[in-house]
């Protein structure tokens, strides 16, 4: 039971703690019907859109490479023609979907409410992220491959044939 205290305290302190070093939200009225909220979120910074203006968020991607990592079910290619998938993109959870439309009309929430969004968001990270690095690992063993046939492609100088 110790343990169980122990670890809600050091959840409830990082989330704090994120809260304390993250920066407002820059909100966004794109060129679609719908709008854009970008914001650090737990060590990443990521925008959450809804491309058709129903106020339901339809993708969620990184700020600095402009990659989808999370879609709406239904919207896949719909988003695609907006930008391009990360290696690892996934379709948005019931709860991530949730989540994300929180997110997605922000402006009136107290610190409270928040803190509760950074929680969830975290909760739901950590359970999606033994697949997440599954999948990052399966392309960083699928690059390291290409590396080493490239690097055997080149010869010394002194090997080429005159």
């Amino acid at each position: 039971m110790w343990i169980f205290r122990r670890i809600s305290w050091l959840a409830i302190s990082m989330l704090i703690l994120l809260a304390g070093c993250a920066s407002g939200p820059t909100v966004m009225e794109g060129d679609t019907a719908g709008k854009t909220v970008c914001d650090s979120y737990i060590v990443l910074h990521m925008c959450v859109r809804d491309y058709t203006g129903d106020g339901v968020v339809d993708m969620i991607y990184f700020s600095d490479t402009y990659e989808i990592f999370m879609y709406r079910v239904g919207m896949k290619n719909i988003v695609a023609a907006a930008m391009p998938f990360h290696q690892c993109v996934v379709p948005l959870s019931a709860a991530m979907q949730d989540i994300s439309n929180r997110i997605l009309f922000r402006e009136g929430l107290s610190f409270g409410e928040e803190l509760e969004i950074k929680k969830d968001l975290l909760f739901a990270y950590l359970a999606a992220k033994p697949e997440i690095d599954v999948c990052n690992k399966s392309f960083e063993v699928k690059n390291s491959g290409e590396e080493q046939q490239s690097e055997e492609f080149f010869i010394e100088e002194s090997e080429w044939d005159d």
